[in-house]
């Protein structure tokens, strides 16, 4: 079906992966392809196509940006020996572990933008909040400038796009590419969101940590709208390292067990009341011990679009 919707949308670009770890979306979502979208708006047009013609619900996860590790050497946690000192990784589920010495290259790209002259202040702060260096301006004509920035492809590659055609009303246009050199060494994180204290992998990102805990924040404020209620409380965290930087909580669904028919059960003897209540308490910790959270397309799109 990707196959078809391809032949008519020459935005689409197809990789076929081998291997279920890289091509694939782990325990939570299954075997999937790999595809490239021109923006957020290319991904919701795609899924509703895939929806009309096909018949197909697609869910479409934060695309995965290659990291090159360097394991530094450490007292209490050394590489075993035979294994390469320097790995390259794409799914966030090979991350190292809280513990481990590492140095992060991030790869980088060189980015022009054109735009009119009126949008830029605009252009140029969404560049420099996106980690963006070496920043050049020059005038094309009278009406219009090239913005060159030197910037992560991480920040370049979720929600630039998008961004950038928000503060310039639509006229600006951009391209990439590689620099040189193409890696740069990054102070980054992981974040691991966690739905009442289980890891969920598809929804962890990678950041620069001194936006970590508000972007955490973002994901974990959009994760509690979108989510649906249960019958239980559903726990929403981000966890850096070892540490939580940012939680929410969605209530639970809630019966009046203390009104039957219209009427008050066990009149006025407390004792049963509170014997209905802690059955209801009872098996609500049950429900959310056996329960599972339904991630739905908007859930990926909290994390995609969390700046």
């Amino acid at each position: 079906a990707v196959s078809r919707l391809a032949l008519s949308d020459a935005g689409l670009e197809i990789t076929q992966t081998a291997g279920s770890s890289s091509g694939g979306g782990g325990p939570f979502l299954g075997p999937g392809l790999r595809v490239g979208f021109q923006g957020l708006l290319h991904v919701e047009v795609f899924r509703q196509r895939l929806l009309d013609d096909f018949g197909i619900e697609a869910i479409v996860t934060p695309p995965k940006v290659p990291y090159t590790i360097k394991y530094l050497p450490s007292k209490k946690n050394n590489r075993p020996a035979g294994l390469p000192s320097e790995v390259v990784i794409e799914d966030l589920i090979e991350w190292p572990e809280f513990g481990h010495r590492i140095k992060v290259l991030e790869p980088v790209v060189d980015v022009r933008v054109l735009a009119p002259m009126e949008y830029a202040g605009a252009v140029m702060e969404l560049m420099k909040r996106k980690r963006g260096t070496k920043m050049e301006t020059r005038p094309i004509d009278e009406n219009t400038w090239m913005f060159e920035a030197n910037m992560p492809w991480a920040d370049v590659v979720t929600d630039f796009h998008d961004e950038l055609k928000s503060s310039s009303a639509g006229f600006a246009s951009f391209d990439v590419s590689e620099s040189n050199p193409p890696l740069q060494e990054a102070d980054l994180c992981k974040v691991d969101i966690m739905l009442n204290g289980e890891v969920v992998d598809p929804l962890a990102f990678v950041c620069h940590v001194d936006v970590a805990r508000s972007q955490a924040r973002i994901v974990c404020e959009k994760l509690q709208s979108v989510l649906p209620r249960q019958q239980f409380v559903t726990v929403i965290q981000a966890k850096a390292g070892n540490k939580v930087i940012a939680s929410e909580r969605i209530r639970a669904y809630r019966k009046d067990v203390l009104t039957k028919s219209g009427k008050t059960v066990g009149g006025g003897d407390i004792t049963r009341k509170k014997k209905l209540l802690e059955k209801q308490k009872k098996g609500k910790k049950k429900l959310a011990a056996t329960g599972k959270v339904t991630l739905s397309q908007e859930a990926f799109n909290s994390v995609i679009s969390r700046s």
